[in-house]
């Protein structure tokens, strides 16, 4: 990376706004006591505004993960600003880049350069001049989201601050609004980000790909609104979704999803369930091949034997989905007989049962791995 100029605004900002945020609420609290409308504030707008960073700068704007109304657009844009992370404009620019070069010189936040640096010291240097957002196009053509490039630090100061500060003094503390609903919540959003940049990039799992340093992390999702998914998100990185499972903490695409509901979003992209199955597959039998060399030929036959029935119901799995796509396709399109109809649910249900005999033969490899010179 070239060198660049100090951005001394951003540093003043990022330095201050944690003494003023944490020192500043908890000794106003210390003096004049916390009444319950305070922290009511804190969550409420931590949610409008976290989960416009989320479901819309990352997910909707970023990587296009769905199609939504103008209203959600203007909605996430409003709330977003007050963020204080910059306009989505340059947010998703950064975004993209980070994930076109992640690990590389040209990773804006990359984890090589350390924790700290992708954690918040990348924001201490300008962008180099005569920037052109070449890699968002399709954000350069959205007249909301320029309206927002144009006068997103305002909304964030105005609005990010102002709205805060009106609510305190309803309650006859605007002081005490401005420092829970304004600072400190600035300082949590900043930083639940910024952990994302760093602490998923370094502590968790990759069951989905090692070919970055992308981990999941539970415990950072329940902060970050289900962003703390990364590994999965690199690997599919249009999926609306970062956690799949139902029982995943992922507000963000519960958000989505009831936004779909009502008519305000669509054509939500989801990565299907027989390759995301493959990644997992493909890391496992990573796993399990670093272990063969210590084991009997026997058992080590076994365990192959396993994983590659596993691969062929996988790929099975996948023939199955892709065919039920073109059966649901053609249903829909040319409204052909309810025969057509069966035939899409029956290739379903064929997919959903390779997946599942795929699983149990993987496991199955794990478990004959696990048994040592027993299963000989």
């Amino acid at each position: 990376m070239e060198k660049r100029e100090k951005d001394w605004t951003n540093i003043l900002f990022l330095s201050l706004t944690p003494v003023i945020g944490i020192f500043g609420t908890l000794a106003y609290s210390l003096k004049f006591g916390v009444q319950w409308w305070q922290p009511v504030l804190l969550l409420v707008s931590y949610l409008l505004v976290g989960l416009s960073v989320t479901a819309g700068y990352h997910r909707l704007f970023a990587h296009k993960g769905y199609e939504s109304h103008p209203l959600v657009q203007a909605f996430f844009l409003f709330f977003g600003a007050m963020a204080m992370q910059n306009s989505v404009l340059k947010w998703s620019s950064d975004h993209r880049t980070h994930h076109k070069y992640v690990d590389k010189d040209w990773d804006p936040y990359s984890i090589k350069r350390g924790g700290l640096s992708a954690h918040i010291f990348w924001l201490f240097y300008k962008d180099p001049d005569g920037r052109k957002f070449d890699n968002v196009p399709d954000l350069l053509n959205n007249r909301l989201v320029m309206l927002q490039y144009r006068y997103a630090s305002w909304i964030g100061i105005l609005f990010g601050l102002g709205i805060p500060t009106l609510v305190g003094a309803a309650f006859g503390s605007p002081v005490a609004g401005l420092l829970w609903g304004g600072f400190l919540r600035i300082v949590i959003i900043h930083h639940t980000t910024f952990f994302v940049n760093s602490i998923a990039h370094i502590y968790g799992s990759q069951p989905y790909t090692d070919e970055n340093s992308a981990r999941d992390n539970w415990m950072l999702a329940f902060v970050t609104n289900g962003e703390g998914f990364h590994n999965f998100h690199h690997r599919f990185p249009t999926d609306y979704r970062n956690g799949i499972r139902w029982f995943d903490w992922d507000p963000t695409k519960w958000l989505i999803r009831t936004f779909a509901a009502f008519g305000l979003a669509r054509d939500l992209r989801s990565t299907p369930r027989p390759i995301i199955e493959r990644a997992r597959l493909k890391m496992a039998a990573i796993e399990v091949q670093s272990r063969l060399p210590g084991v009997p030929t026997e058992i080590r036959e076994l365990v192959r034997a396993r994983l590659e029935r596993a691969h062929q119901l996988l790929e099975r799995a996948a023939e199955h989905w892709n065919r039920a796509q073109e059966k649901k396709r053609d249903w829909i399109e040319k409204r052909t007989s309810s025969a057509r109809a069966r035939s899409w649910k029956k290739n379903l249900r064929a997919q959903r049962g390779c997946l599942a005999r795929a699983r149990g033969e993987w496991r199955s490899a794990l478990a004959i791995l696990s048994r040592g010179p027993e299963a000989a």
